[in-house]
């Protein structure tokens, strides 16, 4: 072996940078087995303890964005374009934007996740459908991305590999929560994409990762720093994660919320706002001399009202073999053998949400993963939910139990009443808070 992994770790360790070989053969090393799992994970306590400054998270990036394949596309590489989130309950925007997006003559190579812990991922979800294949080859996602514009897949092994290896570390040594290598594991995935344009939604509030503003506006900060650094347009925007986003969480009752929005209806919106607004900072990045922000909302809102969107959705759907019944027909997509609603105590404004607990019910109703075998159902959830700010009348309903059976709703229903308080006043904070 060349290096000497214990020196490298001493130099972090003390709070020296690394430089850009020491993070390459170091964590090439981990990758082609050289360097030992018990020596990755005290390098990444170190990370977690000393940070890293911006350079030395860009290699880390390059890193773990070049130990895998890079998809190339032909075209304009700023045409490519694609959005991430932190993740949330409820949040199924990506589902609204890639159409919109496509519409405005973009491309959309989307690598999309699975849930983790509270929050939804946008694999499972799209999986509701029957049939649905989210793990193309790169052959057939080129294919794909070529015949349609846009392609929803999963990360496989030839994506960012020493992301996915390094994430299984992070994942049982608790050091998760650093916000440079979190910018690395988002952004290896996303420039492995092959994209020229990318927009981040950093979440913040009770219901995302990061609590806080200022900690979610200090990984928005890391992520358009290193980003930009690593040659991609990128826009990061704080949103709110205070409330559950839209009407429904779990699965299956978000695709039925999304192909609404699609079809022009107007019920959740929170989630046809933040998806025009995310989705035009997307065609303003990739066309800076084009229209501004307001003309091309009033063009993305056209395209939901019209019922163009779900046409081109489920021209995508349908090539990726899912089956587009149960888009034209939602009552066809899996559904919940009990439903229960749990009622508002008293009246008043919806003043403060447990977001966190709301994702947690989903849980433990099944539609969510407490570790990474779990079998997810699709047809369990929550529906008609609260938001802050809405107002309740005693009896109204704060949400309705989407449960496998009575018992099952039975036993979260308290917990969803506690998740909710209620006041004489109470107003909704922005869905965007600022843009980085």
């Amino acid at each position: 072996m060349s290096i000497i992994p214990q020196e490298i770790i001493r130099k972090k360790r003390l709070g020296q940078p690394l430089s850009v070989g020491d993070i390459q053969s170091f964590f090439g090393g981990f990758l082609r087995g050289e360097v030992a799992d018990y020596q990755v994970s005290a390098m990444l306590m170190a990370i977690v303890l000393k940070g890293m400054n911006r350079d030395e998270a860009t290699a880390l990036t390059l890193t773990m964005r070049d130990s895998g394949r890079v998809l190339s596309w032909q075209g304009n590489l700023r045409d490519h374009v694609d959005k991430h989130s932190t993740g949330g309950v409820g949040d199924k925007t990506s589902l609204i934007i890639m159409p919109l997006c496509l519409l405005e003559g973009l491309k959309v190579p989307s690598i999309a996740g699975r849930g983790l812990g509270h929050t939804g991922g946008t694999l499972d979800k799209l999986e509701a459908i029957s049939g649905m294949n989210v793990y193309p080859t790169s052959e057939l996602a080129i294919r794909l991305l070529a015949q349609n514009g846009g392609v929803f897949m999963g990360q496989t092994d030839e994506i960012a590999p020493l992301d996915k290896k390094l994430y299984a570390m992070r994942d049982v040594t608790d050091t998760v929560a650093s916000i440079p290598l979190i910018t690395a594991s988002i952004l290896s995935k996303k420039l492995a994409e092959g994209i020229g344009c990318l927009v981040m939604d950093v979440k913040y509030g009770s219901g995302a990762f990061m609590q806080s503003e200022a900690d979610a506006v200090s990984l928005a900060e890391s992520i358009a720093a290193v980003g930009s650094a690593a040659g991609l347009n990128i826009r990061c925007a704080i949103t709110d994660m205070g409330s559950p986003l839209g009407d429904r969480a779990g699965n299956s009752l978000e695709i039925e919320e999304c192909v609404e929005i699609l079809k022009g209806g107007q019920r959740a919106a929170s989630t046809r706002q933040l998806s025009v607004d995310l989705a035009a900072e997307i065609v303003v990045l990739a066309r800076p001399n084009g229209d501004g922000k307001e003309q091309v909302q009033r063009r993305l809102a056209s395209y939901l009202s019209s019922g163009k969107a779900f046409e081109v959705f489920c021209r995508v759907i349908k090539s990726q073999g899912g089956d587009v019944r149960q888009l034209e027909n939602t009552s066809l997509l899996p559904q919940a053998k009990v439903t229960v609603d749990v009622t508002s105590t008293g009246s008043g404004f919806i003043s403060q949400c447990d977001v966190r607990e709301l994702g947690q019910v989903i849980v433990t109703l099944g539609g969510g993963r407490c570790k990474s075998t779990d079998k997810i159902n699709p047809s369990v959830g929550l529906g008609h939910l609260k938001r802050v700010g809405d107002r309740v009348g005693k009896g109204d309903v704060l949400a309705s139990i989407h449960a496998d059976s009575l018992p099952a709703a039975k036993e979260v229903a308290d917990r969803i009443q506690r998740a909710y308080q209620v006041a004489d006043k109470a107003e909704a904070p922005p869905l965007i808070l600022k843009v980085i």
